[in-house]
């Protein structure tokens, strides 16, 4: 296999790595793929098909990316809504509480 494939095939490993969140992973193989592709250099022209299904597997990648941040970003959201519910509550708990009815006398 020659060096381009060997890069394109270890993207499509990382879409299925990002697909099953598998994040440490994933971020691990795209810094190693990173390092092969600066060490390669400049690609020759009988790669090009390869980086070209490089970069549409690129592309794949990154809108997993932007999704799965997307859904953190709301769970995190939600997270601070239900927090203030709970504050709420808590301050309720923890009115004084008094051995009367009303106020005024």
């Amino acid at each position: 296999m020659n060096p381009w494939d060997d890069l394109l095939a270890r993207a499509q490993d990382e879409v299925r790595l990002a697909a099953d969140g598998r994040w440490d992973e994933l971020a691990a193989s795209t810094a190693e793929r990173v390092q092969i592709a600066d060490a390669l250099g400049p690609a020759p022209r009988s790669a090009r098909l390869a980086l070209e299904a490089l970069a549409v597997v690129q592309q794949e990648l990154n809108g997993i990316l932007v999704r799965e941040r997307d859904r953190t970003a709301r769970e995190l959201a939600d997270l601070g809504t239900g927090r203030g519910a709970v504050a709420g509550y808590a301050a309720a708990q923890s009115a004084p509480t008094r051995g009367w009815v009303n106020d005024r006398a």
